[in-house]
């Protein structure tokens, strides 16, 4: 099923979000995504519009993030004076590298709803629920 794009969302947004979220790529992972995506927009119009600016958002983010690693010096200072040398200090992640796995988390957040995501959500806090014996 091809995502709806009558509304808030374009054309490869659901391809986006399969890109935001490290999703495996596949006609079942996409037919997932884009019909949680139109349920989101059924359920709100505001979250779906949310969903959008935060892909774009990551879009930017990557874009910094590549012209960054190009320079390679984010996130390393230089610690000895006789040979210089570049050291990674605060686990070496960038600004832009920040900013996506915050927007990362946040798409994560918003699809969190959708259960046949739920085994690729992760790690037992989102999409999914633990099982209580009684």
């Amino acid at each position: 099923m091809a995502l709806d794009t009558s509304g808030v969302y374009s054309e490869g947004d659901d391809y986006r979000v399969i890109k935001v979220l490290n999703l495996p790529f596949g006609s079942y992972t996409l037919d997932c995504v884009g019909n949680c995506m139109s349920q989101l927009e059924d359920m709100s119009v505001a979250a779906a519009t949310d969903l959008v600016a935060l892909l774009d958002a990551w879009d930017t983010a990557d874009d910094a993030q590549s012209t960054q690693d190009l320079a390679d010096v984010e996130g390393k200072v230089l610690v000895k004076a006789d040979v210089l040398e570049w050291e990674v200090v605060n686990g070496g992640m960038s600004g832009p590298g920040k900013e996506k796995s915050k927007v990362e988390d946040d798409v994560r957040q918003i699809m969190s709803f959708c259960s046949c995501l739920g085994g690729y959500l992760g790690m037992n806090y989102y999409g999914s629920t633990p099982l209580m014996r009684s």
